[in-house]
């Protein structure tokens, strides 16, 4: 037998036996997640018995008169048998049971109100996963910390505010977004005035989410918009742009029309013109015709956008100018601006129309035939 053929032999013999214990190593730890997995269940399963439990037991009635320790100290008489059970446990036990209670818990609390509520909280504080929450907050795993500022915003852990605006300032922007979301959640309306001012750089994704919780506060919540517009960081002042355009309220024509006219960024300063356009306020009437010749391209249109909303007819001298004079994108917003001022300015692009082979007139023709056929431009 050859040294080349024993070589080979062996070398079949290892792989394979790596092989073997590759797909041994495999099944064993398969059984072992599937083990961990019916424990994490049953455990959920138990805890949300007892919870429940722990919930629906009736108090006995205190008087009007009785401190908030009173009430304390019957909530930690109803958590008194889940104590005892997780003292009697070893710590890895423990470990394991806590993380269970804790995942019950907080699917409870997203679901509960009033006083069943108030015992969830009570339970988080004196099972002290609170203060364990808090301390995840500064946890090197950024998943870590944006899971804990979500689980104290949910919980309703109002002993987390100052961890959670610290969070504010995170590295990672899923933390950031976590713990705006928690502030308002535990403060309100008024926890956007810290938010605003602290808060870093939003994603676009996280603006999205952002403006849906604002969206549910509706006017209440305009005064820290208009606070928000002289935010230090410029992706906050954007959102607070959009966020007062979108729900309308007059009271943000004036502030809006300073960032419009003092703001150093031009991306913001068209941002604002076109908020201008959007709330159709006639007081932003001077400005956006004044806006209409800006040496800025983004500006000029978006003032002739924002003037098919609140334009009058003293508008029509300065639309036929960029009518004849501007680029093709701003003709067209001029021309769509005339239709709107009403018959006059439809005379102006009738006689224009007539102006064959140029590109006012083409113009021209494009919004009168929008009118034939919507009804407005």
């Amino acid at each position: 037998m050859s040294l080349t053929f024993l070589i080979i032999l062996a070398l079949t013999a290892a792989i394979t036996f790596l092989v073997v214990m590759a797909a041994v190593s495999l099944v064993i730890h398969k059984n072992a997640v599937a083990r961990r997995q019916r424990i994490q269940r049953r455990l959920t399963e138990e805890y949300a018995v007892a919870l429940t439990e722990m919930l629906m037991t009736e108090l006995p009635s205190l008087p009007a008169t009785a401190p908030s320790s009173a009430r304390f100290r019957q909530y930690e008489s109803l958590l008194e048998p889940i104590k005892k059970q997780l003292q009697s446990l070893s710590r890895r036990r423990r470990r394991i049971h806590r993380t269970a209670l804790l995942e019950v818990m907080l699917d409870y609390a997203q679901d509960l109100t009033g006083e069943a509520a108030d015992r969830v909280v009570y339970a988080a504080y004196s099972l002290d996963y609170v203060q364990e929450l808090i301390a995840e907050l500064k946890s090197r795993q950024w998943y870590s910390r944006a899971q804990a500022a979500r689980d104290l915003g949910v919980i309703g852990a109002k002993r987390a505010i100052g961890g959670l605006t610290a969070a504010l300032e995170d590295d990672h922007p899923d933390v950031r977004f976590q713990a705006i979301q928690a502030l308002i959640v535990l403060v309100g309306a008024d926890a956007l005035r810290t938010i605003f001012r602290v808060g870093g750089r939003l994603s676009t994704w996280n603006m999205m989410g952002l403006s849906v919780i604002v969206l549910r506060f509706k006017e209440d919540v305009v005064p820290h918009l208009i606070e928000g517009l002289y935010a230090a960081d410029q992706s906050f002042v954007l959102f607070c742009i959009e966020m007062l355009a979108e729900i309308g309220f007059v009271s943000a024509v004036e502030p809006l029309r300073r960032i419009a006219t003092d703001y150093p960024n031009v991306v913001v300063r068209a941002k604002a013109i076109e908020a201008l356009g959007r709330l159709g306020d006639e007081r932003a009437e001077p400005l956006l015709l004044k806006n209409a010749s800006n040496p800025y391209p983004v500006m000029r249109l978006r003032a002739l956008q924002a003037l098919r909303k609140v334009g009058s007819p003293a508008a029509l001298p300065v639309l036929e100018e960029r009518l004849r004079e501007g680029p093709l994108e701003e003709k067209i917003a001029a021309a769509r601006a005339m239709a709107r001022t009403g018959r006059e300015g439809r005379t102006v692009l009738e006689r224009m129309r007539k102006e064959e082979g140029t590109l006012a007139a083409a113009a021209a023709v494009q919004v009168l035939e929008e009118l034939s056929i919507g009804g407005s431009a």
